[in-house]
């Protein structure tokens, strides 16, 4: 008998790509066989399954979700497809007119779509809570064709920013239990990944629901005994998380990696404000500079959101000023775009469309700006990479500084460390000579 073919597809954060792995081990194990190829755009067709695990944290991110699924739903007649992830009122109504979408799962029920797929469950039977554990119960043991292995620690959310929708998708601010994540962080480094990225939604609440008050400052060195963890990162975490302690283990301990991604959102007070983001930019830029006095070599990202309701041109230059102190390796950049239920999408003022593209493009060449000149600033320093791939004979990685790095391939091993030396700047990296005195 023919084994009945899946594709999976992932938009959206870190924690997506967790959880479609997860939900990925647990369907291919009841028999059914990935189509290789179908994730790139286009290229999938004759499936029986497909899961879609969505984004809607701006608006295009919601329209590609859907312009996405009606394309599946034509190429794939005959196939079930179920949408999970974050999915609002108006994104449910939309893809549920779509024919072939046979189940919308919400994130809270997002471990039960194995058992939708086998036919021993329906989505709703258990009800929704903000406080759910049960976010936790699908795990991954690998994943396969990656150096680097996300490992999820957090979920939800309790801060409700006022542009923001996902603590009405994801629920309330839960960490998983400590044993579960060292039991899988084992798993992982026994299927061969030497690095974990470690993902949530807020990072720095990692353990205070639990009543963990030292929380990743205890969770971090634990990992760091497992045999084969030689590297952990952390995924997006905030300013608030840079206490003393916090920083001391990345200056003990060169296996945590020194890069840190920070989202800023805003460097001007007054949008701040509005964005509820309960700090200040001086706040802001004081963690960045007591980062750089405790560890040198750190490097860090951010967010920047551009056209806020209300955002004015002096607001804008403050935003670009703040990110020009801070130094930033990488900015990601997004326009503002109203979300249902948030307090920001009723907002007076907004900026119009032109306005906020100009404005975009204007941020993004600063991005480009910063992070050539922070990549200069790295010629002449010491790298260890991880190796991802060796191609006609150059070995490309990521540092633990965070840098992609281009080395000559000379006994490289995709999935082991080497270490070199950085020489010259790169569109999009840097390049560097293997450090002989290793």
């Amino acid at each position: 008998m023919t084994a009945k073919r899946c594709a999976f597809i992932t938009y959206g954060c870190r924690l997506n790509q967790y959880d479609t792995q997860a939900i990925r081990e647990e369907i291919l194990s009841l028999g059914f066989e990935e189509e290789d190829g179908a994730e790139p755009e286009g290229s999938e067709a004759g499936l029986d399954l497909v899961v879609v695990n969505s984004c809607t944290v701006t608006a295009r991110a919601g329209e590609k979700v859907e312009a996405r699924v009606r394309a599946l739903a034509r190429r794939n007649p005959a196939a079930a497809i179920i949408v999970t992830g974050c999915l609002t009122e108006e994104d449910r109504a939309r893809l549920g007119e779509i024919p072939g979408v046979e189940h919308l799962v919400g994130n809270e029920e997002k471990d039960r779509i194995p058992e939708i797929v086998a036919g021993r469950a329906r989505p709703g039977e258990r009800p929704s809570r903000r406080a759910d554990r049960h976010i936790f119960s699908l795990g991954v043991s690998a994943f396969a064709g990656h150096t680097r292995a996300f490992l999820k620690v957090h979920d939800g959310c309790d801060d409700f920013c006022s542009y923001c929708v996902i603590p009405y998708l994801r629920g309330a601010s839960r960490s998983r239990a400590p044993d579960d994540v060292l039991a899988e962080a084992r798993r992982l480094a026994d299927a061969g990944h030497r690095e974990l990225v470690l993902t949530g939604i807020h990072l720095r609440q990692y353990g205070f629901d639990l009543g963990l008050e030292a929380g990743l400052v205890d969770l971090l060195p634990r990992l760091r005994e497992i045999p084969g963890i030689d590297r952990v990162r952390l995924s997006s975490i905030g300013e608030r998380a840079f206490s003393e302690r916090f920083v001391a283990l990345f200056r003990a301990d060169d296996g945590l990696c020194p890069s840190f991604h920070i989202p800023l959102q805003s460097g001007s007070d007054g949008v701040l404000a509005r964005m509820r983001r309960g700090y200040t930019a001086a706040e802001y830029l004081d963690t960045v500079e007591r980062i750089r006095a405790e560890l040198p070599s750190a490097t860090i990202a951010t967010d920047l959101m551009v056209g806020f309701p209300g955002e004015t041109e002096e607001e804008f230059a403050e935003s670009l000023e703040t990110c020009r102190r801070a130094r930033f390796l990488q900015m990601h950049i997004f326009p503002y775009s109203p979300r249902p239920r948030t307090r920001a999408a009723r907002f007076p003022d907004p900026v119009p469309a032109e306005v906020k593209l100009a404005r975009v493009e204007r941020a993004r060449s600063l991005a480009a700006e910063l992070s050539g000149e922070e990549r200069r600033r790295r010629i002449g320093d010491r790298v260890r990479v991880l190796v991802e791939t060796v191609e006609e004979g150059v070995a490309t990685g990521l540092s633990r500084e965070g840098l992609r790095v281009s080395l000559p391939a000379r006994g490289a091993v995709r999935g082991e460390e080497v270490r070199g030396i950085i020489t010259h700047v790169l569109p999009e990296g840097v390049e560097g000579r293997l450090d002989a005195g290793a």
